[in-house]
């Protein structure tokens, strides 16, 4: 099965929230006027300023916006945006103005087609509720910057194991092995099962290569295949593909998440 993703970001989603249709929201659901009047409350009479170089603008008002940080914003957000469209072929995981849409089927082309229908029928929605002034932002994760940052955090982590090893003298492989491990292994793989498929994840190889190659003593000329062996390490590949594997076991049997979630056929 082929399981797909789709993050949606809303721009500044709880500065734009309308008072007035917020309220009415609220009493529509709740049918309670002592609640909408104690969240009126909450809402109204909210002023600011702003100071820039020592001098302060006038008081104003602020007619729309949630309070930042406050408990009951994220569930007023809830209620705001309750009927948003809903795609039949998909799930939707929401937590405040974070919003995933996954989509799973047998080949690509399926998930893409309907998470691309999950998209089209929200752009009217937004564009429609002008109080939700936003867009959708996209944004494709080919993982490039990550993979290079990271090759070059490890070749950083190569040069602080080099100073362990001489010609003559130096740490035992087994202390280096460890010590590889736990410096240059360990960030070159943080989150793997997240990015081990993308393209550019074979741009870290060189970086362990080298890691192996101050372990192991051996020169450029080894053949690769030849020196994880003389290492004990198993090639990147294939631990990051072990690793991805071992994650999803662990889905398996975590209750909660999306990728479980997703797994489970759809309530009639």
């Amino acid at each position: 099965m082929v399981t797909g993703a789709v993050f949606v970001d809303l721009s500044a989603a709880y500065d734009t929230v309308n008072h007035r249709r917020l309220l009415s929201k609220i009493l529509e659901t709740t049918r309670d006027t002592r609640l909408t009047e104690l969240i009126e409350s909450m809402l109204e009479n909210r002023h600011f300023f702003v100071e820039l170089e020592g001098k302060k603008s006038r008081w104003r008002r602020l007619r729309n916006g949630l309070p930042q940080g406050s408990v009951l914003a994220p569930l007023l957000f809830y209620i705001y945006t309750n009927n948003q469209p809903k795609s039949v072929d998909t799930r939707r995981f929401i937590y405040a103005d974070d919003l995933g849409i996954g989509a799973q089927a047998t080949d690509f082309k399926t998930v893409e087609d309907r998470l691309s229908n999950a998209l089209a029928e929200l752009t009217p929605y937004y564009e429609r509720t002008t109080y939700v002034q936003t867009h959708l932002r996209h944004r494709c994760l080919s993982f490039k910057t990550h993979t290079e940052k990271t090759k070059c955090k490890v070749s950083a982590r190569n040069n602080i194991i080099r100073k362990l090893t001489g010609t003559t003298w130096g740490a035992n492989p087994q202390t280096l092995k460890s010590t590889a491990l736990a410096l240059c292994y360990s960030a070159a793989e943080y989150a793997c099962p997240v990015w081990e498929r993308a393209a550019h994840a074979k741009k870290l190889d060189p970086a362990l290569n080298a890691s192996c190659r101050i372990i192991t003593g051996c020169l450029k000329s080894t053949p690769t295949d030849r020196l994880y062996i003389l290492a004990g390490i198993a090639p990147p590949e294939i631990r990051r593909n072990a690793a991805s594997r071992k994650s999803a076991n662990n889905s398996l049997l975590t209750k909660d998440i999306l990728s479980l979630a997703l797994c489970q056929p759809k309530p009639p």
